[in-house]
């Protein structure tokens, strides 16, 4: 009989951090779900981790080679059957009524609305909350969402099928920013609504590599999907300039620590340019001058 939730987790070289987040899913007080665990080619035990939960709800596939969390997440899509999709990163956590709460909302609402999120917190050493993403974005929302993730990640977030099925998959061309690019797409088209609740936790003091990580890589994959984003909404970021200028920052911003500093002021010039009346625009703007004429 098929679930009416269908929840995705991708995973790669995590045996130690998935299974956490594998029995938040079974710990859910909604119960009719299927959980699709895709193991993105690791090279340590995970498949065999996964593999030996005996609950049938579970089902895992595996890539041959390493292609992404957002390959790994499309594959789990390509596999589900539910009405609804959700998804969970392998170190995070869901609390128990999770679904319950987000399914009993999206049901009262009309199709109109696409996507249901709620509140998550992110936890440091010692299990302390380092910091809190509440957001309280509802309805059409995509002017607040085009120019930065304001909404919560992908762990928070429950869609309906059939905006999967409208606006597409997970762009697989971006290794970082992949999710905030997939619910742009989605508040492009759709309205949304939440759970005022914290039902996510995000952890970050594992030790192991992390996508948001401020390495040359990491910066370099942010850098494009910034540049990505100024392609793909084109044409509403022609009638949004402040936001427009807030992406020209945040890619002068990658420009300047990546150390590339004739790049990071020329994008600073093209983000006051749109809007020459934002002051704090100039202040950056001078900064990195005055460090660029002191460093030669």
């Amino acid at each position: 009989m098929k679930a009416s939730v269908s929840v995705i987790i991708p995973t790669c070289n995590r045996s130690t951090l998935v299974t956490r987040a594998i029995e938040s899913v079974l710990s859910q007080t909604y119960t009719d779900f299927e959980c699709i665990i895709v193991d993105d080619a690791s090279n340590d035990n995970t498949y065999e981790v996964v593999n030996s939960y005996s609950d049938d709800r579970l089902i895992c596939f595996r890539h041959d080679t390493n292609l992404g969390a957002s390959a790994a997440r499309n594959t789990g899509i390509k596999h589900s059957k539910g009405n609804f999709i959700a998804f969970l990163d392998d170190d995070d956590e869901w609390l128990s009524t999770k679904l319950e709460k987000q399914v009993k909302l999206i049901r009262s609402l009309s199709d109109k609305v696409g996507m249901i999120h709620c509140w998550m917190d992110y936890f440091g050493q010692n299990g302390r909350i380092i910091k809190e993403h509440h957001s309280v974005l509802r309805g059409h929302v995509f002017p607040c969402v085009i120019d930065r993730q304001r909404m919560g990640g992908c762990p928070t977030l429950l869609v309906r099928r059939k905006v999967i099925e409208r606006i597409g998959w997970f762009d697989e061309s971006l290794p970082r920013g992949n999710d905030g690019d997939f619910i742009r797409r989605v508040c492009r088209q759709y309205e949304v609504d939440y759970v005022p609740e914290v039902l996510v936790k995000v952890y970050t003091n594992h030790g192991d590599e992390r996508i948001s990580d401020k390495n040359k890589k990491s910066i370099m994959n942010a850098l494009k999907g910034q540049k990505i984003k100024l392609e793909k909404f084109s044409r509403e970021l022609s009638q949004l300039p402040k936001q427009k200028a807030n992406i020209y920052v945040y890619i002068g911003n990658h420009y300047a620590e990546l150390g590339v500093i004739s790049k990071a002021l020329n994008n600073y010039l093209k983000a006051i340019y749109l809007v020459p009346y934002q002051k704090h625009l100039y202040k950056i703007f001078f900064r990195k001058l005055l460090f660029s004429i002191i460093n030669g």
